[in-house]
């Protein structure tokens, strides 16, 4: 396994782990989330985002974000980005089936935050998909938490 040190390689190993599954179940995955400390974080939020953005592997998307989703789960990794240029970025191509991404989300940007800019976003034009995902973005908090979303 190579050892990511830009936000393109960390997408690219995490995409081969994914493929190989088959062969050696989720161990490169578990690999990966051994090495990535060491990675700087802000490599590791954007190979994420890229991964949760990316269109062009739909026979997988689920898979890649549910591997990628406990890589959010262990690491927890901190982020500077606006919570609004994430989620412009992976709301339309999130899988409603993988809460990790908006319990990280609660987890770096606190659930105030989190009321506003959702409450922003849908002030927004959107589409009946990006609608849909983000009332489930929040029906997920609201399930595992008695804060309001």
């Amino acid at each position: 396994m190579k050892f990511p040190t830009t936000a393109e390689d960390l997408k690219e190993e995490f995409f081969k782990s994914v493929d190989m599954m088959d062969k050696v179940g989720d161990l490169r995955i578990r690999q990966l989330i051994q090495i990535l400390p060491k990675v700087e974080g802000q490599v590791i939020i954007e190979g994420i985002i890229r991964i949760f953005e990316n269109e062009e592997r739909t026979d997988s998307v689920y898979t890649d974000q549910k591997y990628v989703g406990r890589i959010l789960k262990s690491l927890n990794p901190k982020t500077k980005d606006t919570l609004d240029s994430i989620m412009n970025r992976v709301l339309k191509n999130w899988n409603k089936s993988v809460e990790e991404l908006p319990f990280w989300l609660k987890d770096n940007y606190g659930v105030e935050n989190l009321e506003k800019a959702f409450d922003e976003i849908e002030k927004r034009d959107l589409s009946s998909l990006e609608s849909d995902k983000l009332q489930t973005m929040k029906w997920w908090l609201k399930k595992n938490s008695k804060d309001r979303l």
